[in-house]
């Protein structure tokens, strides 16, 4: 089978490319900064969307949101879709995302 091995060497060896378009995309990729640190409101908005998207996937919990809220199904529905598609929404649905 496969094995794997971790090299604990703090200089890597130098590896071999077969083009050098290769070692042209692996310098490229070694030259890539890490992406600027997320702000909490970018955390918030995908776990908007995330929990909005599972709440549209599960009927049950559709209904639970629409009856406590005194909203119609199909509104509720498709407030949530918005959420999901990250379009602005007015917040018609009450703690549920807190």
């Amino acid at each position: 089978m496969f094995s794997s091995t971790v090299s604990t060497d703090n200089n890597p060896k130098p590896r071999i490319y077969a083009t050098a378009a290769e070692a042209e995309a692996a310098a490229a990729h070694e030259q890539r900064q890490a992406p600027p640190p997320r702000k909490k409101e970018d955390y918030e908005k995908i776990q908007s969307k995330q929990r909005a998207e599972m709440i549209l996937g599960q009927y049950d919990l559709l209904i639970k949101y629409a009856v406590e809220n005194g909203i119609s199904i199909p509104k509720t529905r498709a407030y949530f879709r918005k959420v999901a598609l990250g379009i602005e929404a007015q917040p018609v649905i009450k703690n549920w995302f807190s």
